[in-house]
C-alpha cells in the first residue's frame, strides 16, 4: 500500500469515527429539567408555613399549593400548568369540595369544583430557582422560590424508567390504589436521605378543603413515620406574609410502609375532633401518572 493510500485510509477511519461519536451524542441528548418535589419562599426560610409540590410529568406540572383561608384555616388550591415556553409553566388555580377525610368509603361522586378564581404562572431559572406569578384579586404578586431542602436532593427524571415498582426514592404525587378508585384527594412525598415530608390534602367535616403534614423519619426497612399536624396562617395572597401567626398543632400520626417503588399502605391517626372528625385509616396508595411513563427520582 502506498504512503497515499495509507494517508486517505487514514483520513477515511477518523472521519468515521467523528462521525459515529456526533451520531451517538445526538442520541445521548441531556435530560430535561425536571422540577418535581417541593417547593417554598426564597430565601429558604422567610416564609415558612406554605408551600407548592410539584408533580412534574413531561410538559406538564401538575401543582398543589397549600396555603391558608380567610379564617387562617389550612385550605389548598391546584393547578395544571402546561409548557408555554422553555422553562414556563402556566395555568389556572381551582379549589375543590368533597368527602370528609374521615368518610368510609371515600365517595369521590361528590368532589366537586368550589368557586374560585386564579391563575398562576411558573417560571425557572434553574433546576432549583424560580418564580410564582399569581393572582389573588386584583393583585399581581411575583413570589421568588426554590427547593425546601432538608437532606440529600434526589434528582427526577420523567420517562426514564417504565417500570415505576424499580423506583427508591418515593418523591411523586401519590393517590389512593388502584388508581382513579378515590380520586379527589392525594399525598405528596418529598424524599431526602431518610426523611419523607408528606403532605396529604383532603376534605373536612363540611366539605372544606383541608390539609396536613408529617415529617416521617425511617423507622424500619421501607417504613417511614411521624406526627401529623394541623397548620394555620395568613390568608392567601397576604403581602407581606407574617410567619409570626403561623402555628401547628399534633393532630395524629402518620405512616408509610412501601412494597415496592410504586405500591405503599398509608396509615394515619386523627384525634382532631374538628375538621373530619377522630378516625384511624390505612389506604393502599400508588403513583399517579398523568404522562406514562411517569417521573423517577434517584
Amino acid at each position: 500500500m502506498d504512503r497515499l493510500t495509507k494517508f486517505a485510509r487514514a483520513v477515511f477511519l477518523t472521519l468515521g469515527t467523528l462521525c459515529a461519536l456526533s451520531g451517538a451524542a445526538a442520541f445521548a441528548q441531556p435530560a430535561a429539567p425536571n422540577y418535581q418535589g417541593l417547593w417554598w419562599a426564597a430565601p429558604a426560610g422567610s416564609q415558612p408555613g406554605w408551600g407548592i409540590n410539584f408533580a412534574h410529568q413531561g410538559d406538564i406540572i401538575f401543582a398543589t399549593w397549600f396555603t391558608y383561608g380567610t379564617q387562617y384555616n389550612a385550605k389548598w388550591l391546584f393547578m395544571q400548568a402546561n409548557k408555554t415556553a422553555e422553562g414556563v409553566y402556566s395555568g389556572t388555580l381551582a379549589q375543590n369540595v368533597g368527602p370528609p377525610y374521615s368518610s368510609s368509603p371515600f365517595d369521590s361522586s361528590v368532589v366537586m369544583p368550589a368557586p374560585f378564581t386564579g391563575s398562576a404562572t411558573l417560571t425557572f431559572d434553574s433546576p432549583n430557582t424560580g418564580t410564582v406569578t399569581y393572582q389573588p384579586g386584583s393583585t399581581i404578586i411575583v413570589q421568588p422560590i426554590t427547593r425546601q431542602v432538608f437532606g440529600p436532593l434526589p434528582t427526577c427524571v420523567w420517562g426514564a424508567q417504565a417500570d415505576l415498582s424499580k423506583a427508591t426514592n418515593y418523591t411523586d404525587l401519590w393517590w389512593a390504589s388502584p388508581p382513579g378508585t378515590e380520586s379527589g384527594w392525594g399525598v405528596n412525598l418529598t424524599h431526602q436521605g431518610t426523611t419523607i415530608f408528606a403532605t396529604w390534602f383532603t376534605y373536612a367535616f363540611q366539605g372544606a378543603s383541608v390539609w396536613f403534614s408529617v415529617t416521617a423519619s425511617q423507622t424500619g426497612p421501607n417504613t417511614y413515620s411521624g406526627i401529623l399536624y394541623l397548620t394555620s396562617g395568613p390568608a392567601w395572597g397576604t403581602i407581606p406574609y407574617d410567619s409570626s401567626v403561623v402555628s401547628y398543632v399534633a393532630v395524629g400520626s402518620a405512616s408509610f410502609v412501601f412494597t415496592d417503588g410504586n405500591a405503599a399502605t398509608f396509615a394515619y391517626n386523627v384525634g382532631f375532633q374538628g375538621g373530619g372528625g377522630a378516625t384511624s385509616q390505612i389506604k393502599a396508595i400508588t403513583r399517579q401518572v398523568f404522562r406514562a411513563p411517569g417521573t423517577v427520582c434517584q
